[in-house]
Parts: structure tokens; sequence; C-alpha cells
């Protein structure tokens, strides 16, 4: 278990939240081992810097970023120190996200099974347990699945969201890693249009997680602002051909529709032409 711990960069990307409550750095604490040492790596996208306390048995990396260059950059970043620091695996991590305490083991335990897989994540569920990731992906955007089984899948037909991907390394540099314009939203899925030209195949574990969206933030003013994160998203993400950009289009369409309606407001409607179709 030693070498496989050394061997892996933890990548953890926090906003404006101390690192001790976040769930996921919470959960990576109890994975650590008396006699082992965990790696992580600590991006900050907060505007002022939170305050970490450092703690034995983990080594840990603190990169500040009062600019919130997003989390395509953070992953980039990550990598980009693991190679330096000679890992060979990669797990991405939000803050959101509660792990169990056998997960490393899994990860372990599935990398000697599967030996040829570059690429291994865990079913993510959202509090209602309702399956957030792997979801099925078609017309360049995510459907909750009803049913996931463990095993190996195809990232034609199912994609996994950033929090709890375990990457190889020189296979997430090969394929280019994260698309820095591309900060929050639709980042996973350009990620993985990149990755499964080179590794078409990924390996799902039998073990679960927990995405916990209880803090994200719903007043009108903060859904404008992240509406427009979401619409620069689109706007940004690689297309090969115009199909590429009326499916994003429509994605966008319809999530301003949605929000319109839900908050008797057309700024949203204004939003997506300003931001998305780029129309002034």
């Amino acid at each position: 278990m030693n070498n496989f711990l050394e061997s892996l960069l933890i990548v953890i990307v926090i906003y404006n939240r101390s690192l001790e409550d976040c769930e996921s750095f919470q959960s990576v604490l109890q994975m650590t081992e008396k006699g082992s040492d965990l790696n992580i790596y600590i991006y900050d996208n907060s505007k002022l810097p939170q305050k970490i306390n450092f703690r034995q048995g983990i080594s840990t990396v603190y990169y500040h970023d009062s600019n919130n260059s997003g989390v395509s950059r953070a992953y980039n970043q990550g990598a980009i120190h693991a190679k330096k620091s000679n890992k060979k695996w990669l797990l991405l991590l939000d803050q959101d996200t509660t792990l169990p305490s056998n997960l490393l083991k899994e990860y372990k335990s599935s990398i000697e099974k599967h030996s040829k897989i570059r690429l291994f994540v865990p079913i993510l569920l959202l509090n209602n347990d309702r399956i957030f990731s792997p979801c099925l992906y078609k017309f360049k955007r995510g459907f909750h699945p009803k049913k996931i089984y463990s095993g190996v899948h195809s990232l034609y037909k199912l994609a996994p969201v950033n929090s709890g991907m375990l990457i190889h390394l020189d296979s997430f540099l090969n394929a280019g890693g994260y698309n820095n314009k591309v900060k929050l939203d639709f980042s996973d899925f350009q990620f993985i249009e990149r990755f499964r030209k080179m590794h078409s195949e990924f390996y799902v574990l039998d073990i679960k997680c927990t995405q916990d969206f209880s803090n994200d933030e719903v007043s009108y003013s903060n859904q404008i602002n992240r509406f427009k994160y979401y619409c620069n998203g689109a706007n940004n993400i690689d297309k090969s051909n115009f199909l590429d950009f009326l499916q994003y289009g429509t994605i966008v369409l319809f999530r301003a529709i949605i929000l319109t309606i839900k908050y008797g407001k057309s700024k949203f409607l204004s939003i997506f032409i300003n931001y998305y179709l780029k129309i002034k």
C-alpha cells in the first residue's frame, strides 16, 4: 500500500471554504494510516487565502489563486506538480465529496486487477441517493442513470465528473489535460472527450461516494454570476463543428429558460445572448 500512496498525488480544489470544513479533506484524513504518508496539493480559488493547518502524515502543498482561474487550471497545475514530484497517479477532488475510508485501498486493488486501464472512478451519489456520476453522456450533456454496475465501461457511453477520478498521470498529460479556458461547467466532459481519444475505457469501482451541493449559493444575484460562468464554459469548450455549437447552445438556452421561469427574470436570456452567442 505504501508504494501506491507514494505514487499518488491528491488534488483538492477549494473555494471560499476553509480546508477543515471540506468534506473531501476530512475524508482524506480518515484514510491516513500510521507509518504511511499522503501527498496532497491544495488549489485555493478563494479571493482571500484560507488558513491551512499542516498535519503529521500528510505532505501538503498549498497554492492560492485569488483570480479564481477555475478547476481546469487547478487540476492542470496539480498534474505539473505531480510530474515534478515523480508521481504516477492523480486523484482529483472538489471540496464537497465525502469518500469512504477504504477508497484508496479499492483504487489500489482495481489497478492491480486492471493494469491496462488508465482511469478509475467511484459511483458518486447525491444526498437523495440519485446517481450523479458516472452519467450517460449524450448530446453533449449528462443524464442520471438509474443503475451503474462496477466494471469496465466505454467513455463513449458514460462519462464521470471531476471529483473522484483517479487518472494515470502520463495519460492525463498525453491527452492534453484540462482546457484552462473552461473554468468550471463542462470541464469534466471536455477532459473526457480529450482523454477517450487515447483511452476509450475506464473502470467503475464497486464503491460509493457522496456529493453534497447543499452549500451552493442559490440567490438570484449568485445565480446570475453562476450562469455567466456556465455560458463562458460552453462558449470556450473545444468544438469540432457547427453541430457542436448548436448542441451546446441548446443546452445553455434550456438552462436560461429554466432559470427565467424559476426567478421570473429575463436577465438569464440576455446573458445567453451576450455570453454564449457573443451578441452585444
